[in-house]
């Protein structure tokens, strides 16, 4: 890797690596700490404990209260949160430069040294338990959750990244510190920040507070499961019926990602795109119609989404259906392919100025590629590529015999998945 006088890398003894960018003139630091210990690292019976050890970070450690925590937080004027993945959970914050060495020891301190007192655990739980509720309560997204789960049937990606409530609540203190101390060592440990820092200071910084971590040997990762695309049709009640489609994807490594990037803009990935315009703006068939592609680091999938009045999810699907055919058979132009890479570089460039972005660009880089990829080599990578190549991948992706289909809702009619049959 190679080191430049605003970015540079180090990796501790013990295998934890830091990435830092220095941006000039920028007051404030934005600095995140990743673990490759996200729902996919999870084995049966353990369904959710990534996300619930998330949780129970901020709930205290030996030196802080929860209280102590937030208000610590609150005083140094940034921000501060955490998340869950498939892949990852991340503890990251912004902060003005000079509490930078404040806002670490509070984070470094809350993912090293959890406190798991069972009251803390008994009030996180429930609160989980209401997260779920909270997904289940909304059709969208208790839709995409459960049509996830059925396209990778028998590997750790088919569970949600909340748990089952079944799961949660059965976690036992013994339970949790054992998959903590299998997931949380430090070579499945990333940290990345972006700002006005000097990377010398925070390498110190980070060597003092991450340093004396035991390298030992991370557990195994379970089997992920293979795409399979399945029909799943569940009655509901609900105002529409909620309708998703799936193909296989791409890796988030895999050379042909910026060309699945134009795809995606071209077919559901904007206000101008096939779907948008087709579907809600000349046949008013949706409010909501979007594709998206969800990338993993080994494998991913595409996906599309809308809401339908009922009575007319059929004519809908035959929508989606001709958009597809289309798209797969060529039918691209030469200037929706400048559109879309027009929109593409902008959003590149727009995000570069947010520490935030930055942070969180540097970091998944490192850890995809091993290195910083300069926002110029994206820039060209973009430019680079040719309607062929757009009209290439649909044609590979886009095959029915790959299609997967959800619907949930009032209405169901398992006639529907017929309208997509090869």
């Amino acid at each position: 890797m190679h080191n430049t006088p605003d970015i540079a890398f180090h990796t501790l003894d013990n295998g934890l690596r830091l990435a830092t960018e220095r941006l000039p003139g920028v007051r404030s630091v934005s600095f995140g700490i990743w673990l490759a210990a996200g729902s996919r690292h999870e084995a049966p019976g353990e369904e959710g404990i990534a996300h619930l050890w998330e949780h129970l970070a901020f709930k205290g450690t030996a030196r802080r209260s929860a209280l102590d925590i937030a208000k610590s937080l609150d005083l140094l004027g940034g921000n501060s949160n955490a998340y869950t993945s498939r892949e990852h959970t991340c503890f990251h914050a912004r902060v003005v430069d000079t509490h930078l060495e404040d806002a670490l020891d509070i984070l470094s301190d809350i993912v090293l040294n959890p406190k798991l007192d069972s009251d803390d655990l008994a009030k996180e739980k429930d609160v989980v338990l209401q997260e779920i509720a909270m997904v289940e309560d909304d059709p969208e997204e208790s839709l995409m959750e459960a049509f996830w789960s059925q396209l990778w049937p028998g590997g750790s990606l088919s569970h949600s990244i909340l748990g089952a409530p079944g799961n949660v609540k059965s976690f036992k203190p013994k339970t949790l510190k054992s998959w903590r101390a299998a997931h949380y060592r430090p070579s499945r440990m990333t940290m990345a920040a972006a700002g006005g820092i000097d990377h010398q200071h925070l390498q110190g910084l980070v060597a003092r507070h991450f340093g004396d971590m035991e390298p030992g040997t991370p557990a195994a990762v379970p089997e992920p499961g293979l795409y399979v695309p399945k029909v799943f049709l569940k009655e509901r009640e609900a105002e529409q019926n909620h309708v998703a489609l799936s193909f296989p994807g791409i890796a988030a490594t895999d050379e042909r990602r910026f060309t699945l990037s134009m795809l995606n803009a071209i077919l559901g990935g904007n206000m101008s795109s096939r779907l948008f315009q087709e579907v809600r703006e000349r046949r008013g068939l949706a409010y909501s119609v979007y594709s998206f592609a969800n990338a993993l680091m080994d494998r991913g999938v595409m996906q599309i989404y809308a809401a339908v009045d009922p009575e007319r999810t059929g004519e809908l699907l035959a929508c989606l259906r001709e958009q597809l055919e289309k798209i797969s058979a060529g039918d691209i132009t030469a200037e929706e392919l400048d559109h879309a890479r027009d929109h593409l570089t902008s959003v590149l460039y727009l995000s570069l100025e947010s520490s935030e972005e930055r942070m969180t660009r540097l970091a998944r880089n490192f850890m995809l590629f091993g290195r910083a990829v300069p926002p110029e080599e994206t820039a060209a990578r973009i430019e680079a590529v040719t309607l062929d190549n757009v009209r290439a991948l649909a044609a590979e992706l886009f095959t029915l015999d790959k299609a997967g289909l959800g619907i949930l809702g009032p209405t169901i009619n398992p006639a529907w998945a017929d309208i997509l049959k090869p």
